[in-house]
């Protein structure tokens, strides 16, 4: 059982938050690569009367999600969001790879985005079989060694056009010069209009919002060093006015990169 021990971009206020909670995520077996990126799971203990609001930014994906006896499939989540932990707690997940759904499920993506489903009524795995494995006390190795024989009914090949998604997405995510489609159409050279077809399809997203969330992933690491002013921002993530960055901040995240760097502030003393 292989840790992901990469750099976490998906938790805001990461270092202020990790100390409420014990996260630990692994790869799954090379059988799965098409169809898991990760297993991710999470607990906590706090203390009587406290609580820890985890906000989490937008994510593409599609998760399998245990939590309170629960199991549930969320879809792709278009803004930030967030879960409160109280006392004492689990969550166990299972992170999708992009597009690995599509050809499983009975809707376009796009009707998925934003909604909890029971994930019995989308997958059928058995869950009604399999919950009280979750409350039990065994190992990270046991439990993921427990998902990958459950999920693995759902393995299969990927197609071209797939593999050719992910591609796509991976530019975006490690190419920091990538800021319009037409620049990942160059880079890649694929036309626009069928990097728009292939993200509506496989993503639910368009290929705009993916370019813009993954600039806003750079802002949030550099205002969280304290390193770079908003004006540094604008220069950074290629934005030709601060209008225009704070708009896209307060439709992804629900508040402007100044609130962000207060709160952050704030979170340090």
């Amino acid at each position: 059982m292989q840790h992901n021990d990469s750099d976490i971009t998906g938790v805001l206020h990461h270092h202020k938050s990790q100390p409420h909670y014990n996260l630990r995520r692994y790869f799954p077996d090379p059988l799965f690569e098409n169809l898991i990126e990760q297993f991710w799971f999470v607990d906590w203990e706090l203390k009587a009367g406290t609580s820890h609001n985890q906000q989490n930014l937008p994510d593409p994906n599609f998760h399998l999600v245990v939590d309170n006896e629960e199991i549930k499939l969320i879809g792709p989540v278009s803004k930030v969001y967030s879960y409160k932990m109280v006392g004492k707690g689990n969550i166990q997940g299972v992170k999708f790879s992009i597009g690995a759904l599509t050809n499983i499920l009975k809707e376009p993506i796009s009707e998925y985005i934003d909604k909890e489903f029971d994930a019995k009524d989308v997958l059928d795995l058995g869950f009604d079989d399999n919950i009280q494995i979750f409350n039990a006390q065994i190992s990270d190795e046991h439990l993921v060694e427990y998902l990958h024989a459950l999920i693995k009914p759902l393995v299969s090949e990927p197609c071209p056009q797939q593999i050719k998604v992910r591609q796509l997405v991976q530019m975006i995510k490690t190419d920091c010069e990538i800021y319009k489609v037409a620049d990942l159409s160059e880079q890649a050279n694929i036309s626009i209009r069928t990097i728009q077809r292939l993200f509506h399809k496989y993503l639910g997203f368009s290929p705009k919002w993916l370019i813009r969330k993954y600039r806003l992933h750079q802002a949030l690491a550099a205002l969280e060093s304290k390193d770079k002013s908003i004006l540094d921002l604008l220069v950074l993530l290629g934005y030709t006015d601060q209008s225009h960055l704070i708009k896209d901040f307060k439709d992804m995240l629900g508040l402007t990169p100044g609130d962000y760097y207060f709160i952050n502030s704030e979170l340090t003393k």
